[in-house]
């Protein structure tokens, strides 16, 4: 409990500093100081409590993936050798350069790429939403103090690589760009295959052009992926990375989804267990309901609003759809949360049309603080607490996404009745 008293001792010093230098007459000298110093010094602190070994995803996935899909395809997703490349054959190709290196080499220079893309997230949110003043520093300090951002960091996993390509999607969306938007989505979608559901939208909407772009850029990749490495190693691929998933759960605490939820509530596994568990009957049923709650009340108020008009209800929807995936994916990591920056942030921005009152602006508030906080494990020895902590207050990734989704959801039904909608000023 001291990491997040800490956390939120400097998250306090950090908006201090800021409001009084706001009031001050040299607030241009002094704003990036008196903001940056407090935030990086957060960002410092969250990255080394992180729960993580430093690049243990790169060391077990992407550093030997790009040797061994050179000297040895066969044993790509051979994971009973300590391996775990997830992705489809073609990808191990970006890792070809990086894998002939000393480990630690390739481990710096994986998170240098890792920092530059981050930095060129936060470029773009910034020059997206024409922030300025507390706007464009609100874009920094979340970013900055991100624990999901940190724990993929640290993971030297590609998450933030894909944070890039969501931002980038949505630049096309506001330059209707449309096969550009399909273009990156699919490739988002190839990575990390919960955005798969982002396609889902855009043909209930009936964006035909974003659609031939995403099916394009995907019949691409993944035929130029099978001629050059064969059908069968795909099969294994989808045997091993996505039917092995099917009907199972993973109860460990950075499984942060309605299945990883429900499997430490319902379930007596250890919050360091990874092994996918058979679930009963109560996990089942409660399972089927969430379900049937999130995705019939997407696709009631989708249904019951008019297709959007303008860039604003283009991003509010899109967002939803962001939520929606990382909540409802069977195995959605804790860093999937980093996604949720982008609704955030364009929330903060006025990018998004939210109905007034304050009430909704403190909803948003309260799911930043709690998708934002550090990836960490804490241990506890009181049993009562022990047993709360790790069935309900260890989900609050996953809670902080259905506050989230559910205010983007009254937003859009809210929208449909335009002199009751408010931008958020």
């Amino acid at each position: 409990m001291l990491v997040y008293l800490i956390y939120a001792v400097l998250i306090l010093l950090t908006v201090g500093l800021n409001t009084k230098i706001l009031s001050s007459k040299k607030q241009d000298t002094n704003l990036w100081i008196t903001y940056g110093l407090p935030a990086l010094v957060m960002a410092i602190f969250s990255f080394a409590v992180s729960y993580s070994n430093f690049c243990g995803d790169f060391n077990k996935s992407y550093y030997p993936a790009g040797r061994l899909i050179l000297e040895n395809p066969a044993n790509l997703y051979e994971w009973g050798r300590g391996l775990g490349f997830v992705n489809i054959p073609i990808f191990a190709l970006f890792f070809i350069p990086i894998s002939f290196l000393n480990k630690l080499a390739a481990q710096i220079i994986f998170t240098l790429l890792g920092l530059l893309a981050i930095w060129w997230s936060g470029h773009l949110l910034v020059k997206l939403t024409k922030a300025a003043g507390w706007q464009k520093l609100a874009i920094w300090g979340l970013i900055l103090i991100n624990g999901p951002l940190h724990y993929s960091l640290k993971q030297g996993n590609s998450t933030h690589f894909v944070l890039l390509l969501l931002i980038s999607a949505v630049f096309c969306m506001r330059d209707k760009r449309e096969i550009w938007v399909g273009v990156l989505l699919a490739i988002a979608a190839l990575i990390k295959i919960p955005l798969f559901l982002l396609a889902g939208y855009f043909t209930l909407r009936g964006r035909w052009r974003v659609l031939m772009g995403f099916v394009g850029a995907l019949f691409a990749i993944v035929g130029t992926s099978i001629l050059v490495f064969g059908l069968d190693l795909h099969i294994v691929w989808y045997q091993k990375c996505i039917l092995a998933f099917t009907g199972k759960s993973i109860a460990a605490f950075n499984v942060q989804s309605v299945d990883g939820f429900l499997a430490r509530l319902f379930g007596d596994a250890e919050l360091k267990n990874w092994e996918l568990l058979q679930m009963g009957v109560n996990f089942k049923v409660i399972r089927y309901l969430l379900f049937s709650l999130l995705f019939g009340s997407t696709l009631f108020v989708l249904w019951r609003s008019k297709q959007p008009n303008n860039y604003p209800i283009e991003n509010l929807e899109f967002c939803i759809f962001i939520c929606l995936g990382v909540v409802v994916s069977p195995i959605s990591w804790t860093h999937y949360y980093l996604y949720l920056l982008l609704p955030i942030v364009l929330y903060l921005t006025n990018q998004i049309p939210i109905f007034s009152g304050q009430i909704w602006s403190k909803l948003v508030l309260i799911s930043a603080g709690l998708v934002s906080l550090p990836v960490i494990l804490i241990k506890i020895d009181n049993p009562l607490v022990k047993l709360l902590y790790s069935k309900i207050l260890i989900s609050h990734y996953f809670f902080g996404g259905i506050l989230l989704m559910s205010v983007l959801l009254v937003a859009r039904w809210q929208a449909a009745k335009p002199d009751r909608i408010t931008l958020m000023e």
